[in-house]
């Protein structure tokens, strides 16, 4: 299914995703939960263990069945509710952050951590969670994917416009862009995709751009076809860079594919194409 149609899929919430046969956390031995607490709040952490147990088995279903992938992990994956400042990186851009996914790599050897930050669940126990977790499993399923001894980088846009794809995040911040920015030049919401690989902390990257990163992924699957990301996670994994990668499934070379993306952005801005 490509991610156009996914979005629409997603469109009726991720608790309708949920509402089928779920994964049980203990079917699943790729992943692995923190369960000790010695913190003041063991009432509410212990009713946020029990939602991100039937949370996050069902997002690796989803994302991995979404992407054509095994539903399974090649490398564990930790996950930690905490209300430690101490567990969370000095160089994340906010605090209290509401989940996200750090990872070390050491050749084809990974280790990811999926941390959800109860303080910022007590402040706002109105998010929507299952969002959230779905958001940060896709970055933990794509680098699992991808990661290996010769694997190339996963650059920014890729990363956050895919995550943004799993459910209506991009769509919704696309609507959200347009009530502002709508029949304009779009000049708001473009960005250079030529960034930084992604390092899976967030921090120096400008948020402003995601807008960007999804439509770009969104096109990206339209040129492509519907097995366009199982290609680019293959490639990468590979050691294959993306534009390389981009340029086998669409015919564009890589300068000629980010003209078409800023061209594809304008109109989706302009009003002469539907959102995504």
């Amino acid at each position: 299914m490509g991610l156009r149609l996914l979005a629409r899929v997603a469109g009726c919430g991720v608790a309708a995703i949920l509402a089928g046969t779920p994964v049980r956390a203990e079917d699943v031995t790729d992943i692995h939960f923190v369960e000790g607490y010695a913190g003041p709040h063991q009432a509410e952490f212990t009713d946020l263990l029990g939602q991100v147990q039937a949370i996050v088995p069902s997002a690796l279903a989803y994302i991995t069945g979404q992407w054509n992938l095994p539903n399974t992990l090649h490398h564990p994956l930790i996950v930690l509710i905490t209300d430690n400042p101490a567990d969370i990186p000095k160089d994340m851009p906010t605090r209290p952050v509401s989940a996200y996914v750090r990872a070390v790599t050491s050749g084809d050897v990974l280790r990811q951590e999926l941390i959800v930050d109860l303080k910022h669940h007590l402040m706002y126990p109105g998010e929507k969670l299952d969002d959230i977790l779905y958001h940060e499993m896709a970055h933990a399923v794509l680098q699992d994917a991808v990661t290996g001894p010769a694997a190339a980088g996963i650059p920014q846009w890729f990363n956050e416009g895919l995550a943004q794809s799993v459910t209506t995040e991009g769509h919704d911040r696309t609507v959200e862009d347009y009530k502002q920015y709508g029949h304009s030049d779009a000049h708001a919401v473009l960005c250079d995709l030529n960034g930084h690989v992604d390092t899976f902390y967030h921090g120096e990257y400008n948020f402003g751009c995601y807008t960007q990163y999804y439509l770009a992924v969104q096109r990206l699957v339209s040129l492509g076809g519907k097995d366009t990301v199982v290609k680019a996670i293959t490639g990468l994994h590979n050691g294959t860079p993306l534009p390389l990668i981009i340029g086998q499934v669409t015919g564009l070379d890589w300068p000629t594919f980010q003209d078409n993306i800023r061209q594809y952005t304008q109109d989706v801005f302009a009003g002469n194409k539907p959102i995504p």
